[in-house]
């Protein structure tokens, strides 16, 4: 039985006959229609559409468990202002990977990265019972749209309309439980493709919560990762009128190509033989030097942390973002006459949180950092702090060039790799990169590095996680302390928050976009828009993200239709 209105049904009969085209609006036209077309009501061909959803979505949880997608979730808490907008007051942050469990069939949980002290631990569990909010778990609601009865027996479906969402046409549809006490039921909206029938989307809630707890109102976005299969990559949540609790979050999915399958076919490629002999250059070389045997195990332990940071796909692989940091280092390396060290590397740690470091000779920035800074003086800035270290031969432990220090679960990685400086060399990379700042192209616009600068020691009381380094070092120590080139802040304006035209950082996810299926950075076009009032900076501050969605794996509806049909 099915609760569609009598009024819209004669409106879906073109979108359930398979064998109609469903071309999408003219070019010019509005993207965001509703189909005006009549006929007689077309009951079987509506069950068969709905039999195509719900056979899809228990597909696509099927699919899930074969993933173990790396899942990070940051929440900021926020008061409303008339003038800045919505204002962060505290955080709170959670990195792991998504699992399923072996007891419970088909049932998702989540498993940290994150060390915890016990005292923290107890903290965080106090607000999670005062709050009945668990921003460890946020994620886990959405992912599917019932674990347990999506079905034509247990919910209603109402179209609504087609709309493009990015470049692919979805049909949209209400959807409610029959049963409106039914626990954890869904009820929202969902929109469906319509190559395949696949939910690609959904945004709403859940119902019945248990005792001392509550569901959150989440708007989730999956992409065409695989052939004909949409899988979930970004979350975002926001609650505004739960009393005084009033948060933002969003939580990112990433890596799922860490599966059993990919590790066979690196077997695979290792065993198939090489086209061509290999050359035996041995007689030719000569043993390395003192000194160049002393760099080379500082390259052997820097490639066996990167190598076990992208196996567990907390860094990106190499690509497009590394060039444009490597360019700008390399401005500095011309100006400052560094031509006599080994070339210097970039890499783009896939995490939020604002922090950098470097190894040997490659700097490693988070996507969140990249994403805040608002102009490429402040990206030479940080980037000028870890060349200093590289310059100053201040090179990660060599321990990690022995394999061993690094055979451990991904679980266990942040806890035990710790590539942190202390803080004589902290201060000693401030000074020489000061030095490099002032000798670079970038010397007359320190200023605009100090206010970026200032802003963050005015942002870090509240967002303590946001600004707490996981392996690197961060921006600013404790509530309000400076620990990034301290000196430029002196000679930086005062911050103006009401004026539009002062950026100091901008909000997160401004600039670098992930692949979530490799775990691939790189920068998507956008246009810039000007701001209309100060409630628009949103600096060091979550905004929802809006996924432009492609179909990647185009997919046919004969052969859906022949697989699928009641």
């Amino acid at each position: 039985m099915f609760s569609f209105r009598a009024s819209r049904l004669y409106w879906l009969l073109p979108v359930t006959i398979l064998a109609i085209s469903m071309a999408p609006p003219a070019s010019g036209s509005d993207r965001s229609t509703t189909s005006k077309a009549s006929g007689p009501h077309a009951g079987p061909q509506v069950a068969g559409l709905i039999y195509r959803i719900i056979s899809n979505e228990w597909q696509t949880r099927s699919t899930m468990q074969q993933y173990s997608p790396r899942i990070e979730t940051y929440l900021q808490y926020y008061r409303p202002d008339p003038m800045l907008g919505d204002v962060p007051t505290a955080d709170s942050y959670f990195l792991g990977r998504l699992k399923f469990s072996s007891e419970v069939i088909n049932r998702a949980k989540e498993a940290s990265f994150l060390p915890e002290a016990p005292v923290g631990r107890v903290l965080r569990h106090a607000r999670m019972l005062r709050e009945g909010l668990h921003p460890d778990e946020i994620a886990l609601e959405s992912l599917v749209v019932d674990e347990r009865n999506f079905d034509s027996k247990h919910y209603a479906f109402e179209p609504v309309r087609w709309e493009y969402l990015g470049d692919v046409r979805c049909l949209a549809i209400d959807i409610h439980p029959l049963d409106p006490k039914s626990p954890g039921a869904f009820k929202g909206r969902i929109w469906v493709e319509d190559q395949n029938y696949a939910i690609v989307r959904l945004n709403g809630t859940r119902l019945n919560a248990p005792l001392l707890d509550s569901y959150v109102h989440f708007d989730c976005w999956r992409e065409n990762l695989r052939p004909g299969v949409w899988l979930p990559v970004y979350i975002y949540s926001q609650e505004s009128d739960r009393g005084n609790l009033r948060y933002k979050s969003q939580s990112r999915l990433w890596g799922y190509d860490l599966a059993a399958r990919r590790e066979q076919q690196e077997w695979t490629n290792i065993l198939v033989d090489a086209s061509t002999p290999v050359r035996d250059n041995t007689e030719d070389t000569p043993d390395l030097s003192p000194l160049d045997g002393q760099r080379q195990l500082a390259i052997d332990a820097e490639r066996n942390v990167l190598d076990r940071l992208e196996k567990a796909r907390l860094i990106a692989p190499p690509g497009p973002v590394d060039k444009v940091l490597e360019t700008v280092v390399n401005n500095l390396i011309v100006t400052n006459h560094l031509g006599s060290l080994p070339p210097i590397h970039c890499r783009v740690m896939l995490t939020s949180t604002l922090e950098s470091f470097s190894l040997a000779y490659t700097i490693v920035l988070s996507r969140g950092l990249i994403d805040v800074l608002p102009d490429e003086a402040s990206l030479a800035m940080i980037l000028a702090h870890e060349l200093a270290h590289i310059a100053l031969v201040q090179r990660v432990d060599a321990k990690f060039a022995f394999n061993d220090r690094l055979q451990f679960s991904d679980e266990d990685l942040l806890s035990v790799l710790d590539v942190a400086r202390n803080p004589a060399d902290e201060a000693g990379a401030d000074a020489k990169g000061v030095e490099f700042l002032q000798n670079s192209p970038y010397k007359d616009k320190l200023s605009q590095v100090g206010l970026f600068l200032r802003a963050a020691v005015d942002a870090a009381p509240h967002l303590p996680h946001l600004f707490g380094p996981h392996l690197g070092n961060g921006l600013t120590e404790g509530k309000s302390k400076m620990l990034r080139m301290e000196d430029l802040v002196i000679g930086a304006p005062a911050l103006r928050p009401l004026d539009v035209d002062q950026i100091a950082a901008l909000p997160l996810g401004s600039r670098v976009q992930v692949n979530a299926w490799d775990g691939s950075a790189y920068f998507p076009s956008r246009k810039a828009e000007p701001l209309i009032n100060a409630s628009e900076k949103m600096p060091f501050r979550l905004a929802p993200t809006v996924p432009h969605l492609k179909v990647h794996f185009p997919g046919g509806k004969a052969a859906l239709s022949a697989r699928l049909a009641p």
